[in-house]
């Protein structure tokens, strides 16, 4: 899936599915956006990036987040 990157008052912005984060269980039991989540965009690579929900002030290691070989 491709999305737009977008200028949000001069911040690159771009915009994750909902469903996706329904799934993950991201949003709140609503469906709604929770105010207080915090997110963690890493840099993986040149035009390669992460984004990854943080819960409980823990992030799950890459490792079991993603098959990488040597990781």
């Amino acid at each position: 899936m491709f999305r737009k990157l977008r200028d949000h008052d001069g911040t690159p912005l771009v915009a994750l599915d909902k469903d996706e984060l329904r799934i993950d269980n991201v949003l709140s039991d609503d469906g709604e956006i929770p105010d207080d989540q915090q997110m963690h965009v890493q840099r993986l690579g040149e035009g390669a990036d992460l984004v990854r929900s943080v819960t409980e002030d823990q992030m799950r290691p890459l490792s079991e987040v993603m098959e990488i070989p040597g990781l």
